[in-house]
């Protein structure tokens, strides 16, 4: 299988993570600034970079398999790196985004405007972030993208912030206080939280960093061993 058919699959993906998240960004956009819901706003802000992500994600990769050099293994796994931690850093800067807009709800609070069809369609777009997740786990363990290994758990986290989007809207049905600002921030703290780590974890991929017990293992090995055995040894990395 050469490089232009092995990323073909996961071009796919991308294509349908973009499209897909630009739908529920509008979707969404349209229910936030229709019942002044700031949660549901910033959902729609976090749809809208995940699609851009995708995007860029898409943009780069099919400049990848347009190469016709087919040894270049490397840089295609360097590039999906390296779109991993451009997508963790979108997530981490829309989840800040969040905790900035619901302090602001919860310092000057605003009535949310509350209906049954945009409870409805706030379900809806829910339930697609869990077959999003779905579709993107079986892609992952076709064809091992890390990049497409985080859209799944980044859906699978877009699905509980719409959830607890869902719970703020009915709970301003009958209430004149924004409840929908105590919904942001305790979002905004666990996207933050996981995008973090999940950048941090790029970076390492990125810069080939290796474990300090990892590191100590080979140069025992290097010392100790002759050094075709031991070139041969570390393949545990």
């Amino acid at each position: 299988m050469n490089k232009k058919t092995a990323l073909r699959g996961p071009l796919t993906v991308l294509f349908f993570a973009f499209s897909v998240n630009l739908v529920l960004f509008v979707v969404k956009l349209f229910i936030g600034l229709s019942s002044n819901s700031i949660s549901i706003y910033s959902d729609a802000v976090n749809n809208l970079f995940d699609s851009l992500s995708g995007l860029l994600s898409l943009a780069a990769m099919a400049a990848v398999s347009k190469s016709r050099d087919l040894g270049a293994a490397s840089l295609t796994q360097k590039a999906e790196q390296l779109l991993s931690l451009v997508v963790s850093a979108m997530i981490c800067f829309s989840g800040l985004y969040f905790f900035y807009t619901s302090l602001e709800r919860l310092m000057y609070p605003t009535p949310v405007t509350y209906l049954t069809k945009y409870l409805v369609l706030l379900s809806l777009t829910a339930a697609v972030k869990l077959v999003m997740a779905a579709a993107f786990g079986l892609s992952f363990k076709k064809n091992g993208s890390p990049v497409i290994k985080l859209m799944a758990a980044d859906s699978v986290l877009d699905f509980f912030i719409t959830l607890t989007t869902v719970m703020t809207l009915l709970l301003s049905k009958n209430a004149s206080y924004s409840f929908d600002a105590f919904g942001g921030i305790a979002i905004s703290l666990v996207m933050t939280a996981s995008a973090v780590k999940a950048t941090v974890s790029a970076v390492k991929m990125l810069i080939n960093y290796v474990e300090k017990s990892k590191r100590a293992k080979v140069e025992e090995m290097l010392g100790s061993a002759p050094e075709t055995e031991a070139v041969h040894s570390i393949d545990f990395i």
